[in-house]
């Protein structure tokens, strides 16, 4: 297969990370401002760095939220914001507590979720992480003839399976208030699926986009595609956030931030290659039943052997993309079996970025 020359080709990365094993790339500060983008290259790979912070809070050159601005804003985050010795806004991130205030409060302002929550000890997402797959695949989707709009096109919905939602049922809130798009959230825990069921119910002007289901089968085993999507259904894209351990005492919870996470959501054996692997196998059951099959890796080595997998098999169509979260990188690899897929393979993915900046030189040209 070819590989296309900005890396959005078959398998080679272009860019945009949770509570997932430690990378390199962790290691480094990397503060990504607002409008700055870089390259890095390796092997074929080209992979663009995505903007990593919530810019309406975005304070100074090095791009962190502004605590002041967020804590004005949502009245329960207010309670965790306190003063450094140099008077200045500070949180204390080991508190799950926190952590969880601050994920709702940017829901609240900035994506219009209301009286978000989680029960105690659950996995709380960054909502930039999440966020950027989410933008991702809205780039992905404007280079594809999606199984939802038929092999026509035309204005047929964007239809998502957020494949162990959580709780948090964060990617369905965050896709259906930015693109509107429609989602089923799956998982396998009775609380879970109840808390994300009543985050929705507190937001009726999402609750219709989004149905959540049970992905057990009827002996209580976990289900990852099969079975959960039903005879005849069609979906544009699946997403996941899969559990990154073998075990709980493998997570090695980093100790500067407490984000949760139960033994549901963190752990499968064998870990995340061994997920994902079923959730290719399942893939190949119901290549027509998924336009996009996409999932989010805590390792790049993860995305580098299925990447291998994926071109041992002769999957025709293959991108992937880093997604960068202040010190913390996660990358995401997509596979699909449609024709439509395969014959677009080296087209370069959208990038809002850089059209915005033609619009803005022509406009400047105009005037001029």
């Amino acid at each position: 297969m070819r590989r296309g020359r900005n890396g959005d080709g078959d398998g080679d990365g272009d860019a945009a990370g949770d509570a997932a094993p430690s990378s390199s790339s962790s290691k480094r500060r990397r503060w990504n401002v607002p409008g700055r983008r870089g390259r890095r290259r390796g092997r074929g790979d080209e992979e663009d760095e995505c903007v990593t912070v919530d810019d309406a809070f975005v304070v100074g050159d090095d791009a962190r939220v502004d605590f002041d601005a967020l804590a004005r804003a949502d009245e329960r985050f207010a309670a965790f914001v306190k003063r450094d010795g140099r008077g200045r806004p500070a949180v204390d991130f080991t508190s799950w507590e926190a952590t969880r205030a601050l994920t709702g409060a940017i829901l609240s302002t900035r994506y219009s979720v209301r009286a978000w929550t989680l029960p105690a000890g659950h996995l709380v997402p960054p909502t930039t992480n999440r966020m950027r797959y989410l933008e991702w695949l809205a780039r992905l989707e404007k280079v594809s003839t999606n199984v939802s709009k038929g092999e026509g096109g035309g204005g047929g919905e964007v239809r998502v399976l957020d494949v162990g939602t959580g709780a948090s049922v964060i990617y369905p809130l965050l896709g259906a208030s930015r693109f509107g798009w429609r989602f089923v959230g799956s998982d396998v825990s009775d609380e879970a699926l109840t808390c994300a069921r009543e985050n929705l119910e507190r937001n009726a002007h999402l609750n219709a986009l989004v149905e959540i289901r049970d992905a057990r089968d009827d002996q209580g085993r976990r289900r990852v595609l099969r079975g959960v999507v039903r005879e005849g259904e069609t979906f544009t894209f699946c997403m996941c956030n899969p559990p990154f351990f073998n075990s709980m005492d493998e997570s090695g919870l980093n100790p500067n931030t407490m984000c949760g996470g139960t033994e549901t959501e963190m752990v499968y054996p064998g870990g995340e290659e061994a997920f994902i692997k079923e959730m290719f196998r399942d893939s190949l059951e119901m290549k027509d039943s998924i336009h996009w099959f996409t999932t989010m890796c805590g390792k790049k080595k993860t995305m580098t052997k299925l990447r291998t997998l994926f071109h041992a098999t002769r999957v025709p169509a293959i991108r992937t993309t880093e997604l960068t979260h202040g010190k913390t990188s996660r990358w995401c690899i997509a596979w699909s079996f449609s024709k439509d897929a395969a014959s677009k393979a080296n087209v370069p993915l959208p990038d809002p970025e850089k059209l915005e900046k033609v619009k803005r030189a022509l406009e400047e040209r105009a005037e001029g």
